[in-house]
């Protein structure tokens, strides 16, 4: 719920400041700085969606988890989201996000929830690979004898 505020009262100082400056710079100004950032802002998102999956895609084939691209990904899509909506401080914001330090942020950030993830750290559901390392640790010490019981068939 505070963020929902937050993005409210983001939304409402963003049409003030347009609204002011607007009215300083005049009509025609205002209305191609936000044509212009739009079309930067699809560009983008169409751009870097686009190369995101394609370097997560080779880092997946690699045998890796693609954090990395997938949060540098979503770094420029917000700046994207941003820089589409009309508005000077979304448009400030999503320039900010496409500075180069800023994946940085957003990837020190994106950690801080998982510290405590344990010894083998945050495991993706799905992940095969870890679950037959788990599996092969256990089998090599568990019995390998089968188990017995008896097999009763659903009459018709």
């Amino acid at each position: 719920m505070p963020l929902l505020i937050l993005i409210a009262l983001f939304a409402i100082a963003d049409f003030a400041v347009l609204f002011t400056l607007g009215a300083k710079i005049g009509l025609l100004a205002s209305l191609v700085w936000i044509v212009a950032s739009g079309a930067l802002g699809i560009h983008l998102i169409r751009r870097e969606s686009l190369l995101t999956l394609q370097r997560a895609r080779a880092r997946m084939a690699a045998g890796e988890i693609p954090s990395d691209e997938i949060l540098a990904g979503a770094s420029f899509v917000l700046a994207g989201i941003l820089l589409i909506a009309p508005g000077f401080l979304s448009d400030i914001v999503g320039l900010i996000c496409l500075a180069p330090g800023s994946g940085q942020l957003m990837r020190r950030w994106s950690t801080r929830g998982s510290r405590g993830a344990g010894p083998k750290g945050a495991e993706i559901p799905g992940d095969w690979d870890a679950h037959r390392r788990d599996s092969d640790s256990t089998a090599s010490s568990a019995d390998t004898d089968p188990i017995e019981g008896e097999y009763l068939g659903k009459e018709r």
